[in-house]
């Protein structure tokens, strides 16, 4: 006799796209921080690397995250980095990211869940450059 397997581990074993992506981050984030244009399909190989390739996997991880990751995104900005923001961003959108405490897009706030979760081993060519960079 098979036992059938309940809608829940269904959906959790389902393969990563860029859409599913998008739609677990806003069922788990404020949608305040769903901006941006950038890009969920290109989290996807990053999330492989480490084995996070279905809905189930990807939902643990940034659950287990979620307060740890909007401490992060509410911290205050220095100085310099305001500045800065407001010269890459404009005024209205840093004015209005002070006044709402959120700082980081969804595709952010899953690479700093993967930096947490895996350490040096997960920081991304494109962030370690800006680290470099001081920004």
């Amino acid at each position: 006799m098979e036992i059938p397997i309940s809608a829940r581990r269904l959906r959790a074993a389902e393969s990563l796209n860029a859409a599913l992506l998008q739609s677990s981050m806003r069922k788990i984030f404020p949608k305040k921080n769903d901006y941006g244009e950038a890009s969920f399909e290109e989290l996807l190989p990053e999330l492989a690397r480490f084995g996070i390739k279905t809905r189930g996997r990807f939902a643990a991880l940034m659950t287990h995250y979620r307060k740890r990751l909007m401490r992060i995104d509410s911290e205050p900005l220095d100085a310099w980095h305001e500045r800065y923001y407001r010269a890459e961003l404009g005024d209205q959108f840093v004015s209005d990211a002070l006044r709402r405490q959120y700082w980081f897009a969804y595709p952010a706030l899953v690479r700093i869940a993967l930096e947490l979760e895996f350490g040096d081993e997960a920081v991304t060519c494109d962030r370690f450059e800006l680290l470099l960079k001081g920004t």
